[in-house]
């Protein structure tokens, strides 16, 4: 499935619910629907309206939901910081970044896509996330005044349950900031391939988060990275 088909779905689904009298009346997260199922049986869900939903100009719907997983070791939301954990700790654990780098660059393009097609995919060995890794992102939520929720990283993500998540957490994005007046989802998959050139730069993992929980306006690029990959996300 594409963004633009997923957009569709959920956009008929909240005017199905009366999305727009929920806000009126000031609801909150009164709605959870399985979104996707992944192999393992492990569960995606939308909760909604988000806490960012409001009646905007001239009428309009600002969307807000968040995403949420159920698996057989965690049932926790899943946010952009999540996100850049999961993937920075599989990379450390000995994931090839070449290879998370293109297949990030597959996903901001093409949507769902099959991760096992790829055999490291398939023998990598899953392990708890690095605990200086956690500590580091503490840190980075602490400094501005926010909550970690660290739940969502105690085990490691399988790779179908992360690219799954992406998928439905980036489509906020483009929701709420259409391309190509605005960002959309170009600006976390920015985020979680920042996340890969700290192995290879002086940048650090809670720089990173930081700039992923940054509010008002977009981080400027890294002048040291290259972000030609977002040319070709429409």
């Amino acid at each position: 499935m594409h963004y633009s088909e997923a957009e569709q779905k959920l956009e008929q689904l909240f005017e199905s619910r009366n999305y727009k009298l929920l806000i009126q009346q000031r609801l909150r997260h009164v709605h959870q629907d399985l979104i996707y199922t992944c192999s393992n049986g492990a569960a995606i869900y939308i909760s909604y309206p988000g806490l960012k939903a409001r009646i905007g100009r001239n009428g309009k719907i600002v969307y807000d939901y968040r995403v949420d997983i159920v698996t057989s070791q965690l049932s926790t939301s899943l946010s952009h910081a999540n996100i850049i954990v999961d993937i920075y700790n599989k990379c450390l654990q000995g994931f090839d970044r070449e290879l998370m780098k293109q297949i990030l660059i597959g996903a901001a393009r093409e949507g769902q896509i099959d991760v096992n097609q790829y055999s490291q995919v398939k023998s990598y060995s899953y392990c708890a996330v690095n605990q200086s890794i956690l500590r580091c992102a503490m840190v980075a939520h602490t400094a501005l005044g926010k909550s970690y929720n660290s739940t969502a990283n105690q085990s490691d993500l399988t790779f179908e349950e992360l690219f799954s998540s992406i998928f439905w957490i980036v489509l906020q994005e483009d929701i709420n900031y259409p391309m190509p007046r605005y960002q959309g989802r170009k600006m976390p998959f920015s985020r979680y391939l920042e996340a890969l050139h700290c192995f290879e730069s002086d940048h650090t993992l809670d720089e990173v988060i930081s700039r992923a929980l940054v509010e008002g306006y977009p981080p400027s690029d890294w002048i040291d990275m290259d972000y030609s990959f977002r040319r070709f996300i429409n």
